[in-house]
C-alpha cells in the first residue's frame, strides 16, 4: 500500500472519530468526549456518575400531614434546602423517634437523626429543596417563622380533624404539662395545668381559639403564653386532641400519684 493511500485512510478515520467523539482540540469536543465516557462507564459498570434526582410523593392533605405541620410550626424549621426539628434529647427522645417515623412515612425520603450530647439536643432533618418548596406552598414559612409571624394554614383551619392533629403536633413540641402548686391557709394544694408559649402572635391566637372551639376556657395572662388550668378541661383536651409525646402523657396520667406522694391536696 502506498504511503498516499495510507495517509488518506488515516485522515478519513480521524475525521470519522471527530464526528463521533468531538474534536479533542476544542472545549465542545472535550465536553462531548467526557459525556460519552460517562455513558460508556455507566453501561459497563452499572454505576451512575450523574447526581440522582430526588423525587417526593405528592403530598395530600391528611391528619398525619397536619400533625407534621404542627411539629414543624413548633420545634421545626423549613429552609430552602432542608427541614429540621430540634428537641431535647433527655426529655423528648421518644417523641423524636416518633417524628422520624412520621416523616419517613409521609415524605418517603432519607430521614437523618443526630444526637448532640454536649447540647442535650436531638435533631431530625431531611435534605430536599423540592420538599421545602412544597411545604412552603402548603402554608409553612420558609425561613424565620417568628419574623414572618406564622399562623395555622387555611386548609388545616377548615377541617376539624386536621386542626386537632395540628394542635397535637404543635403542643407536643412547644407545650408544657406541669403541676401548679400553691398554699391556702397553711395547706399545700396542687392542680394540673398546661401551657403553650410562642413568639408568633397569630399562631398563639390560633391555638387559643382552637381550644375555645372545643368548649374550653384558656387564659392568656401574658403576651406570649396561653394556659389551661381546669382539670376537667385538661381531661377533655387529652381525650379529644391527645398526644404523641410520651413525656406529656406520663405527666398527665401520673399527676394524682405524684401529688399524693408529695403529700399535697389535689384540686
Amino acid at each position: 500500500m502506498s504511503s498516499v493511500n495510507k495517509n488518506d485512510r488515516n485522515r478519513k478515520g480521524g475525521l470519522a472519530r471527530i464526528r463521533i467523539h468531538g474534536n479533542p482540540g476544542t472545549d465542545a469536543g472535550r465536553r462531548l468526549g467526557g459525556l460519552r465516557a460517562i455513558v460508556s462507564h455507566t453501561a459497563s459498570s452499572g454505576a451512575s456518575c450523574f447526581k440522582k434526582l430526588i423525587k417526593i410523593p405528592r403530598l395530600r392533605y391528611s391528619s398525619a400531614l397536619a400533625e407534621a405541620f404542627g411539629i414543624l410550626a413548633g420545634d421545626g424549621h423549613v429552609g430552602t434546602y432542608q427541614i429540621s426539628v430540634t428537641t431535647n434529647s433527655q426529655t423528648d427522645l421518644e417523641h423524636a423517634k416518633y417524628v422520624r417515623k412520621l416523616f419517613r412515612k409521609l415524605f418517603k425520603l432519607r430521614i437523618s437523626f443526630r444526637l448532640r450530647k454536649k447540647q442535650n439536643a436531638c435533631v431530625i432533618y431531611v435534605s430536599s429543596k423540592k420538599l421545602c418548596s412544597t411545604l412552603g406552598s402548603m402554608g409553612l414559612i420558609q425561613g424565620d417563622k417568628i419574623a414572618a409571624q406564622l399562623s395555622i394554614p387555611i386548609w388545616i383551619k377548615q377541617n376539624r380533624m386536621y386542626l386537632h392533629n395540628f394542635i397535637r403536633g404543635l403542643f407536643d413540641t412547644d407545650g408544657c404539662v406541669y403541676i401548679d402548686r400553691h398554699m391556702i391557709r397553711g395547706r399545700s394544694y396542687a392542680h394540673l395545668a398546661i401551657s403553650f408559649t410562642s413568639r408568633s402572635l397569630p399562631l398563639l391566637s390560633d391555638f387559643k381559639h382552637s381550644l375555645e372551639q372545643l368548649g374550653l376556657h384558656p387564659t392568656q395572662k401574658s403576651k406570649f403564653a396561653v394556659f389551661l388550668r381546669r382539670r376537667e378541661e385538661i381531661n377533655t383536651y387529652f381525650a379529644v386532641v391527645g398526644s404523641s409525646n410520651p413525656k406529656h402523657l406520663r405527666k398527665y396520667r401520673n399527676f394524682s400519684k405524684e401529688a399524693i406522694r408529695r403529700g399535697v391536696r389535689v384540686v
